[in-house]
């Protein structure tokens, strides 16, 4: 009975670790879609991506707190595996932590990329700011000039 209940126990630790890595899948695919909306300017979509995204991220929290008593008995959890599930926890492992790399890479490219569109935009509006004072100037010289007189009759 009790080797049923380990085997129970490392089937249910390979489909948790197997839909973690579905999940860093998917917000892998979502971080290239944001890549694109962030480069082509289109913020409306990227608010969409962004809450599937935060949906994602909720599902990992979930899936983080039901991993809870394998990572605290690890050692117990992994001895307990076959020779086959060990390798498959191990790859499944491997594929996690390379997908959780990929996206904080692409993470903080996008937010450096956002950063230098955010200050772009500040030029901008600084730009259009001192083009408003520009008109000012000349509207209150355009006032304060004499206009000719009409003497022609």
């Amino acid at each position: 009975m009790s080797q049923d209940v380990h085997r129970n126990d490392s089937q249910q630790l390979i489909d948790l670790l197997t839909r973690q890595r579905d999940v860093y899948k998917g917000l892998r695919t979502l971080s290239e879609k944001q890549r694109t909306l962030i480069s082509g300017d289109r913020p409306d979509q990227l608010l969409g991506i962004l809450g599937d995204r935060q949906n994602l991220v909720m599902e990992l929290a979930q899936l983080n707190e039901r991993m809870g008593p394998y990572r605290r008995n690890w050692s117990e959890a992994y001895d307990a595996l076959r020779d086959d599930q060990r390798t498959l926890v191990s790859q499944l492992l491997h594929e996690i932590n390379s997908l959780l790399r990929t996206i904080l890479h692409t993470d903080h490219e996008d937010s450096n990329l956002l950063s230098a569109r955010k200050q772009s935009v500040v030029k901008d509006i600084a730009g259009v700011s001192g083009g408003q004072q520009a008109n000012q100037a000349y509207a209150q010289q355009a006032v304060a000039m004499p206009r000719a007189a009409d003497v022609t009759g």
